[in-house]
This record gives structure tokens, C-alpha cells and sequence, in this order.
């Protein structure tokens, strides 16, 4: 069973949230709750959860605060915020800790249990990777050792993340603490030749282990990656130097098999990780690689990156569908977008806005992921993208709009309900699971009243109603429209109607 923690500061929210699991996910989850984040780290501590539903706002110690406390002492548990703060600082901090999953109240059922099943297989996957990075390592040392094509894929696609620098070294039987990589661009009309492609690879792997200790990787999507493990401080190795290198080498290729190539080199690196992040920079240099231009060196200038605050920015944009704004900051990130290359852009566009859409899934908004289409003319690009961002704001305004009103409903049915007892705002606003503030600005807008005003004119109302239609006394009408005070009740109607309640009787009276 899954162990859950459920840290919310209302009893009825913990209380509901856990029933609801048990009888949806039945044997499922051991369950505890905790009533505020101090409980909630020394839960975590002892009981070690899989899962925890937090609550943000809370006494004491915060829910985002709980969750860095937890984070640092269980980096492995899933953290989902629950909360009815629609505010986007309160996800952007969830995200800097880690946190992916982030839910607005009230929550659906059926979003609940989706996550929690999209959870468990998470959990699932994850001690399936740890086995399988367990088994790789002990089958560094005691099984047998990675073949060269292993070890490169490993260094391009990132799949065993704990092995080391002594333990890659120790395999390949040479030092690999510093060097560089380069990718090689097969020509397009040997893409899915085999044949070609192997004598293509032959040739690039004689010609790179004659003069050097290197690795040289298997060909994927037409292209082949190699790594050159370098002894030289990284001052001392100059570009020109590679660029002559690498010249050499697509020469060769020609030469030998009569087909053009070209190459992107990365820049020097240390360790591991900097081979990985070699690669991607060689990957990015070979994308501005030319007829002309058959050898490139990186350079920061070919990354196309957005930052987190830009990210945020138009995330934000997007959740408060507000189509101007989105558009304005889409077109000032286009206008960088246009010197680089288009596939590129695509990458980034497709990470960028499903990015976005992701956010607005976790505020129960439903919206359908982006599709960038595969263009290479990036004006028509822009142009398709646009069109997407519009359909999805007009989608979203849609949703809001249902979902208000939907709300209002609930709320105006909740209020002709129980007018009769001493209700206030947040007593509605805590039935609809809304934040009190956020719900007395939704009220105000969609019925133009102030919560006060509304509850006070429907009394009012109502006992019109009761002084036509019935013959009770002025008293009794006045305890049956939610009043404990007489005369409060008849200062209210007269400032209502301009007459009190003994002088709207008698009009009624004199008027039969």
C-alpha cells in the first residue's frame, strides 16, 4: 500500500478528501492527516509518505514552507499543493521546490484520483529506474563491461545517471576527466540507407581512432556523435585548432565514400555532465552548419533559450487569459526567434506552451495541448502559433465564464437557502471551497451587489412576501427573514423601502 498524507487546517477538508480516496481507491493508501505544516514535517519524519496533498495556507508554519522542510529530508515524495489561492506566486514557489502538481478548490473527484493514479505510476516508474540504474551499476563491476555504442548513448540520451567519471573511465580503459564532443550531420539523401550509412561510420571511426583515443557513437536520426578526451587545460585548446580537425575529418568522409558531411563541435568540458552538455552544444552548432559553413564551432549566440521570468510571465498571461497581453509578449520572444534556425524554434515554442497548458490543466481548466506544426518558413509558423493562442484564450474565457457562473448558481442557491440564519460571506465563500476576498470580488461582478447588499435585499424581499401573503405579525416575519432584532429589522426596511415595516402593511391594506 501507498502511504498518504493528507495536511490541510480544516477538519471537514481532511476528512472528505480522505473518505472520498478510500471509497474511490479502495486498499490503496495508508492514510494520516495533519492539521498545520509543524505536524505535517514531523508526519513526514516519521511515517516517510509517498504522497502528501497540501494545504498553502495555513496557521503556524506555511504549506510551502512544510513542503522545503520535507523536500530536504524526502526528496523522493510527490507533493501536490490543494489550495483556493488562485494566486501564480504561490505556483511559482511550488515549482522551485519541486513541487508539479498544483490544484485550485474545489477540486473534482475525477481530478483527484487521476492524479493520484498518474502518482502511483509515477512512484512505480521511478523504483523501476532505480532497479534498473542498480543493475547497470553492479554490471559495470561485476558482470561485464559497456560496449563503446552503450557508452556514448548513455552520454548522448542521459540513461544512467549515477555512473561517474573513474567508474567511464575505468571501463573505456583511458582518462576521460576533460574533452569535448562533435556531431556529424549525414547528407539527407542517405537518411534511411543502411548500407551507406555504415560505411559512412566505418570510415568516421578509422579516421578518429587512428590519430586519438575517442569514442564514436552509433548512428541515430542521421547524424553520429563522438567523444575526445583531451589532456590540455581548456585555455590551451583553440578553436582554430578543432575547426582544422574537424575539417580534416569531413575531407576524409568525402574522399573515402564521395558524400559531403558536416560538423558541429562543442565546447571543452569536465566530468559526466559536461560531456552531456558538450554534446547538446555540438548538437546546436550542427544545426547552423551550411553548404558553405560545413564546420561549426558553438557558440552561446546559437542557443535559443527562454528564461524562467519570461516563462512565467507568459504563463501567467495565459491563466489570466488575457489575449493582449499573451500576444504582446509572444511577439516580443518571436523577434528573437527569427535569426535562429526553425527547428529550433519549434522545440522551444512546443516546451514553451505546453509548459503553459500544463499550468492551466492543474487549475482544472481543460484545454487540449498545443500542435506546432512542422513548418519551415518560421513567419508562417508565427502566423499558425498565433492562431492556436487565440483559439485557446477564447476556450479558456469560455471555461471562466461557465465555471463563474456556475459558482453563482451554487452561491445565490445556497444564500435563498439558509437567509434565514446568520450567514456571512465566508461561510459561502467556504461552501463554494473559494478564498473569502477572491469570492466577494466574483459575487460583486457577476450579480453587481456586494454580498451585504444581496442578503439584506433578499430578507427584505421576502418579507414583503410573508406581510402580503400571510398574517403573521411584524415580529414573527422578522425572526422568519433572518432578523433576532425587531427594531434592527425595522430600521433595515425603511432604509430598503423608505417605509417601515408598520407603514408598508398598512399601504398594503389601504390599496385592497
Amino acid at each position: 500500500m501507498y502511504r498518504l498524507l493528507i495536511v490541510d487546517d480544516e477538519p471537514l477538508e481532511r476528512e472528505g478528501l480522505e473518505l472520498m480516496i478510500k471509497r474511490s481507491m479502495p486498499n490503496q493508501f495508508q492514510i494520516e492527516q495533519a492539521e498545520n505544516g509543524r505536524i505535517a514535517i514531523e508526519k513526514s519524519i516519521e511515517y516517510q509518505p509517498h504522497i502528501i496533498f497540501m494545504d498553502i495556507k495555513m496557521p503556524g508554519i506555511q504549506g510551502l514552507e512544510a513542503v522545503s522542510v520535507i523536500k530536504q529530508k524526502l526528496p523522493d515524495t510527490k507533493t501536490i499543493i490543494v489550495t483556493a489561492y488562485d494566486y501564480f506566486t504561490y505556483a511559482q514557489e511550488a515549482i522551485s521546490l519541486g513541487v508539479k502538481e498544483y490544484i485550485l478548490k474545489p477540486a473534482k473527484k475525477d481530478q483527484i484520483i487521476s492524479l493520484l493514479q498518474k502518482m502511483i505510476s509515477e512512484i512505480e516508474d521511478d523504483h523501476k529506474k532505480r532497479l534498473q540504474e542498480l543493475k547497470s551499476i553492479e554490471n559495470l563491476s561485476l558482470i561485464r563491461p559497456l560496449t563503446e555504442n552503450e557508452c556514448t548513448l548513455m552520454l548522448m540520451f542521459n540513461t544512467v545517471q549515477e555512473l561517474n567519471v573513474s567508474q567511464l573511465s575505468e571501463i573505456l580503459g583511458f582518462e576521460i576527466n576533460l574533452g569535448y564532443a562533435s556531431v556529424i550531420k549525414l547528407p539527407k539523401e542517405i537518411v534511411q540507407n543502411e548500407k551507406e550509412q555504415r560505411r559512412i561510420y566505418e570510415c568516421v571511426k578509422h579516421f578518429m581512432k587512428s590519430s586519438r583515443v575517442c569514442l564514436v557513437s552509433p548512428i541515430v536520426d542521421g547524424q553520429l556523435a563522438t567523444f575526445i578526451p583531451v589532456q590540455l587545460k581548456q585555455e590551451d585548446l583553440q578553436k582554430p585548432v578543432l575547426y582544422q580537425d574537424a575539417l580534416k575529418t569531413i575531407e576524409y568522409i568525402e574522399n573515402q565514400t564521395g558524400y559531403k558531411t558536416m560538423i558541429g563541435i562543442g565546447s571543452l568540458k569536465l566530468g559526466v555532465e559536461g560531456l552531456r552538455q558538450s554534446y547538446k552544444e555540438a548538437l546546436y552548432a550542427s544545426l547552423e552548419c551550411e553548404e558553405l559553413t560545413r564546420v561549426c564551432l558553438f557558440s552561446e549566440k546559437f542557443t535559443l533559450s527562454i528564461s524562467d521570468e519570461e516563462k512565467q510571465i507568459l504563463i501567467d498571461s495565459f491563466r489570466k487569459a488575457d489575449l493582449e497581453d499573451v500576444l504582446n509578449q509572444f511577439n516580443n520572444l518571436f523577434e528573437r526567434f527569427m535569426k535562429y534556425d526553425v527547428k529550433q524554434v519549434r522545440t522551444e515554442l512546443h516546451s514553451l506552451l505546453n509548459q503553459s497548458v500544463q499550468f492551466l490543466r492543474n487549475s482544472s481548466i481543460e484545454v487540449e495541448k498545443f500542435h506546432i506544426p512542422d513548418l519551415d518558413d518560421i513567419s508562417q509558423l508565427k502566423k499558425a502559433v498565433e492562431q492556436q493562442i487565440v483559439n485557446l484564450i477564447t476556450k479558456i474565457d469560455r471555461e471562466k465564464e461557465i465555471k463563474m457562473n456556475h459558482m453563482m448558481i451554487l452561491a445565490r442557491e445556497y444564500i435563498a437557502h439558509h437567509f434565514i440564519e446568520d450567514i456571512s460571506l465566508e461561510q459561502v465563500a467556504n461552501y463554494l471551497k473559494l478564498n473569502p476576498f477572491y469570492f466577494s470580488k466574483l459575487f460583486k461582478k457577476q450579480t453587481g451587489e456586494t454580498f451585504s447588499d444581496y442578503l439584506t435585499n433578499m430578507r427584505i424581499n421576502k418579507a414583503k412576501q410573508l406581510m402580503e401573503k400571510s398574517e403573521l405579525s411584524l415580529k414573527e416575519i422578522c425572526y422568519q427573514v433572518g432578523y433576532n432584532d425587531p427594531n434592527y429589522f425595522s430600521r433595515v426596511f425603511k432604509k430598503c423601502t423608505n417605509e417601515s415595516p408598520k407603514e408598508y402593511r398598512k399601504t398594503l391594506l389601504r390599496n385592497l
